[in-house]
């Protein structure tokens, strides 16, 4: 019985016979058939011709279905290749017992602690959280004054700092800006509370921030004793131990005891001008 299966079929008795599957149906004598595939089952780009010999002329019929592809044929080694191959392996199994326990034994890693130095600068005082308050007026003044966590009259300590600028300069104050610095803010590692060198070099970067666009050498005001602290810890090379720096009672302590204003503004002539 001869029979022409399509493409599709050819393939998947191909696929059945790799299984093991040589026969579908059940027939009181074998059956006897051939078939043949595409040598490539995917497609193929139609300028490009490969040189392949026709299945046809390659498989010899069979009993059963069977795959249509030739039997892999050996390649012949010369006899030199498997002497020397049989010498190299005696020549492994004759060496030294040292040698060979060497090569099998398993590497292995140990878990070692290594411990690195972190250099962390001594604490010189025992400042780790300040609350800041920084007022730029007419580009000349800087205050910058302590103010509680939880502070309610924001507008009146800006009112107070316009005045005292006021009163210092004897201009008005027609541009100024406030900032605020708090520390260690939302940083909540506790690592960050033993770096008292980090929170000098934040109070650096903002002062610096706010006095870049001053003309001439700023004036600054220190209104707390923290801040006061805190700028005496910093390094005598920074820029800012050049500029003429008054140190009063914080804002909050002004607004609330109006009798120590009268010190404040001394001192504030005395050192600016």
């Amino acid at each position: 019985m001869t029979r022409e299966l399509d493409q599709k079929q050819a393939f998947q008795t191909h696929c059945l016979a790799q299984m093991g599957v040589t026969s579908w149906l059940s027939a009181p004598s074998g059956v006897a058939g051939t078939v043949f595939y595409a040598p490539q089952p995917w497609a193929m780009d139609q300028a490009f011709e490969p040189n392949a010999v026709p299945t046809a002329s390659r498989v010899a019929p069979t009993q059963g279905f069977e795959s249509g592809l030739p039997e892999p044929v050996a390649k012949p080694v010369a006899p030199e290749e498997k002497e020397q191959s049989v010498a190299y392996l005696r020549e492994q199994l004759n060496a030294g017992p040292e040698i060979i326990v060497e090569d099998l034994q398993p590497i292995e890693e140990l878990a070692v602690d290594i411990d690195v130095p972190v250099h962390v600068a001594p604490l010189t005082s025992s400042i780790t959280h300040i609350e800041l308050r920084a007022y730029a007026l007419a580009n000349q003044l800087l205050i910058v004054s302590e103010v509680p966590v939880s502070f309610s009259q924001q507008e009146d300590i800006d009112r107070l700092a316009v005045k005292m600028g006021q009163a210092l300069l004897k201009t008005p104050i027609e541009e100024w800006t406030s900032r605020g610095l708090s520390w260690p803010g939302a940083l909540r590692n506790p690592h960050f509370l033993t770096r008292q060198d980090w929170l000098l070099g934040a109070l650096e970067s903002f002062i610096i921030g706010l006095t870049s666009t001053f003309t001439g050498t700023p004036k600054v005001v220190l209104a707390g004793d923290n801040i006061a602290t805190l700028f005496d810890e910093l390094p005598a090379e920074c820029e800012l131990k050049a500029f003429p720096v008054a140190r009063i009672v914080s804002l909050p302590e002004l607004f609330r005891i109006p009798e120590l204003r009268k010190d404040a503004w001394q001192i504030m002539q005395r050192a600016l001008f």
